[in-house]
């Protein structure tokens, strides 16, 4: 019995046991049953709702983008307004800022900004202009809610310019170059122009002028030397006898070419008629002169125009640079932030030994050159080879190179001008005594061609091989290079002095700018050390250049001078031999046995110690600025306004 209940509880627990197992199982199942129900819930509303913010988000980037194409339309109209606008003469220059607007709806407004910022980082792009065009939509309902998108279109001017080649579409009438004032494109034809005076012109020998002159009254020439009329006449007359030539079949003095060392290569226009004793001066020198019924006037000055300035009409200002009242070996040069090179004193400036000035010197009142080794040139826009830093570089006008009121050279000076000088009272002085360096004496002779390249400097290149290892690069010595002026300046040519030799190449650097493709003859000798020279047109009221004094002689030594030339010809025709002119008698120091010894080494020639040279036509601006837009005084001329070159675009959204 006890055995069998023993086995009943041990069966009844076993299946309570394994009952309570399955409803453990059942229940257990059924929970995971409802994870996996809540789970799929779960991922059905995550699904969703990323469907509905996938939605969202296309929407709202849809409506970004649009919002942004609205941007980008109005940065795109901006732009195209603003370089339509700089082609026309609606421009306002770089200080034009505007904003407009371009679309406007229920949800928002689309407008444009437009901007111009000048980088002027380099000369080469001082004609560069960044045009900004920022386009930017503002909802209508939150004005924290826009879009921008910004285009940056880099443009350089392209002046128009006088002898340009015409292309199709353009026209030769337009051009960009500003207009001078008053009278000066007349008066800047002439090499020499002379607005008033009694005496417009005082000249001794040793003097010459390669060009024509406008006086305004009278011519004095020659008369320090202290000679008799019998004597100046007889030295007058051998320098037209000697020193003109006309072409085959004329003996007019309009046809005739007036030759080196003659003192005027060119017609002579008086204001006034000249007095009878002055008509035979010319008559005797065989320059051709006339009168005129018009009196062109030297424009009134405006200095601010120097002092800050523009290089085109709407650009960027700069400012001169402001120098002391003496110079002394100093190079002054253009720069990104002074590109026209303009060096300006409110004042007198006194120019001493070794400087050199590429650009323009202005004063208000004196520049007095009173060293030696100075040279001051109107900027050319080419770099260190020679390389154009502007297109067309050769064609753009210049500043004058000098600006003052008056101009002196001191007697004993050695400058060299190239370019305008404005002078608004007097210009006098120079007249210095021939001397030279006491280098070894060099005389070599050949042809050769000429390049120019960074300023104040040219190549000059020889045909014919010459030693050259005796030349030094300290301006001791000098090339004179045959040049062919303008109207009635026959031969004549200029000394630049030698800066630089390259014996294996057969080339010499000068100071000065000379361009001859075509080979030319030349001469190499030691500098003069007392020489002004001007290669450009010049006008002053009056002028008065000094004697050299070594041709002040008592009527004695001149009547001597006279007697033993005319003995010496008679000789000369008792013998058969060629007569010599009397001016050229005097040249040959072989003449003035026991004299001093300047007129032993020297005698008494001719060669200039001042030489003003007008050969080249170049464009000369009166004052800054040097472009503006051209206006032909029809508002929708299809040339008006200035011309851009596209060099450069980014878009950025």
């Amino acid at each position: 019995m006890l055995l069998k209940q023993y086995d009943m509880r041990t069966f009844l627990t076993g299946r309570v046991e394994r009952h309570d197992l399955i409803r453990k199982v059942r229940a257990t199942r059924s929970g995971i049953s409802l994870i996996l129900v809540m789970f799929a819930l779960s991922m059905s509303l995550v699904l969703t709702y990323s469907f509905i913010q996938t939605q969202s988000v296309l929407t709202q980037i849809s409506e970004n983008g649009a919002r942004r194409d609205l941007a980008m339309s109005a940065a795109r109209a901006g732009i195209n307004d603003a370089l339509n606008r700089m082609n026309s003469l609606d421009w306002a220059g770089v200080n034009d800022q505007y904003l407009r607007e371009f679309q406007s709806d229920s949800d928002g407004t689309s407008t444009y900004s437009i901007s111009f910022q000048a980088p002027s980082d380099s000369l080469s792009s001082v004609l560069e202009i960044e045009v900004h065009s920022l386009g930017v939509w503002i909802s209508a309902e939150n004005n924290n809610l826009r879009s921008e998108y910004q285009i940056t279109a880099k443009v350089r001017l392209v002046p128009r310019l006088k002898g340009r080649t015409i292309l199709p579409g353009d026209s030769a009438s337009a051009t960009d170059q500003a207009a001078n004032p008053g009278d000066f494109d007349v008066i800047r034809q002439y090499a020499l122009f002379a607005e008033e005076g009694r005496n417009s012109l005082i000249l001794d020998p040793c003097d010459r002028i390669d060009g024509n002159l406008w006086l305004n009254e009278d011519l004095v020439l020659y008369e320090d030397p202290n000679w008799n009329s019998s004597v100046r006449s007889t030295f007058l007359q051998d320098l037209g006898n000697r020193l003109v030539t006309f072409p085959d079949g004329s003996s007019s003095l309009s046809d005739a070419s007036l030759q080196y060392p003659h003192p005027i290569a060119g017609n002579i226009t008086f204001y006034n008629t000249p007095s009878s004793s002055i008509q035979q001066d010319l008559t005797d020198l065989k320059i051709n002169w006339t009168t005129t019924a018009d009196r062109p006037t030297i424009p009134s000055p405006d200095y601010t125009k120097f002092s800050t300035y523009q290089l085109y009409a709407g650009g960027p200002e700069y400012q001169a640079v402001s120098v002391s009242s003496s110079l002394y070996s100093e190079t002054l040069k253009p720069t990104p932030t002074n590109p026209l090179g303009i060096f300006y004193r409110n004042g007198s400036i006194n120019v001493f030994d070794n400087v050199v000035i590429q650009g323009t010197l202005v004063a208000k009142n004196k520049i007095f050159f009173r060293g030696k080794g100075i040279h001051v040139t109107a900027f050319n826009w080419k770099g260190a080879t020679g390389e154009p830093l502007v297109p067309d570089a050769d064609l753009w006008p210049r500043l004058p190179t000098l600006v003052a009121d008056d101009v002196e050279f001191e007697r004993n000076t050695q400058t060299t001008i190239e370019g305008a000088v404005v002078c608004h009272d007097d210009l006098n002085g120079a007249g210095g005594s021939v001397s030279y360096p006491g280098a070894s004496a060099i005389s070599l002779s050949g042809t050769a061609t000429a390049t120019s390249i960074e300023q104040p400097h040219s190549t000059v290149t020889l045909n014919e091989f010459r030693v050259l290892d005796t030349l030094t690069s300290d301006g001791q010595y000098a090339i004179w290079l045959n040049t062919t002026g303008m109207g009635q300046t026959g031969a004549t040519g200029t000394w630049f002095p030698i800066v630089g030799v390259d014996s294996l190449n057969q080339q010499l650097t000068i100071r000065g700018e000379i361009d001859h493709a075509v080979p030319t003859g030349y001469e190499i000798k030691l500098h003069k050390q007392t020489l002004a020279q001007i290669r450009g047109p010049v006008c002053a009221e009056t002028y008065n250049f000094n004697r050299l004094n070594e041709w002040v002689l008592s009527t004695s030594l001149w009547n001597d001078r006279k007697n033993t030339w005319e003995v010496g010809n008679d000789l000369r025709t008792l013998l058969g031999i060629d007569l010599l002119g009397f001016s050229e008698w005097l040249a040959d120091p072989l003449n003035f046995p026991g004299w001093d010894t300047y007129y032993q080494l020297y005698g008494l020639n001719l060669e200039p110690t001042l030489h003003i040279q007008h050969l080249k036509d170049q464009e000369y601006r009166w004052e800054p600025p040097l472009f503006q837009p051209y206006d032909d005084g029809d508002a929708d001329s299809e040339y008006a306004g200035y011309r851009w070159s596209l060099i450069d675009w980014k878009e950025i959204p």
